[in-house]
């Protein structure tokens, strides 16, 4: 039996992302301690950033965002990138960048090939020994008294 997980994004500063549907799930964070929080209980297979809000530090999102969970795939999709702006979105480890918002089909499809490709299967933002199995390694020695 194969089951269909449908791909979770998670959008900053971008308003004309399209809303939850059959095809995805969709939230929504504006500031820094939302999008934290957010993803500290739920597992993202891609952050969707845009330059609409002028409030929002978007930059200090990824770098917070980036620090805390290095392999999180992410894009950028404004029609007002500069070429800094993309050269800054790039060297952050912008999966892509693009001159506009896609539609769902796109974005499902996207994020459904990046979980296809995703090295880290299974990845969840909190480490939990519940119901998984955790593998530790460590280098011992015996130390003499």
């Amino acid at each position: 039996m194969v089951t269909f997980v449908q791909p979770t994004l998670l959008a900053v500063g971008i308003e004309s992302l399209p809303k939850s549907s059959s095809a995805i799930d969709v939230y929504a964070a504006s500031t820094v301690r939302e999008v934290m929080s957010t993803m500290r209980l739920i597992g993202f297979d891609l952050v969707v950033v845009g330059l609409d809000d002028p409030h929002s530090d978007v930059w200090e999102v990824m770098h917070r965002v980036l620090t805390a969970w290095p392999q999180q795939r992410w894009m950028l999709a404004s029609s007002q990138v500069t070429q800094e702006e993309e050269i800054l979105a790039r060297s952050l480890g912008a999966v892509v960048v693009l001159d506009t918002v896609p539609d769902e089909q796109w974005l499902a499809a996207f994020s459904s090939s990046l979980r296809r490709r995703d090295p880290v299967g299974g990845f969840s933002p909190l480490a939990s020994s519940c119901g998984s199995r955790v593998d530790l390694q460590a280098d011992w020695r015996t130390v003499e008294a």
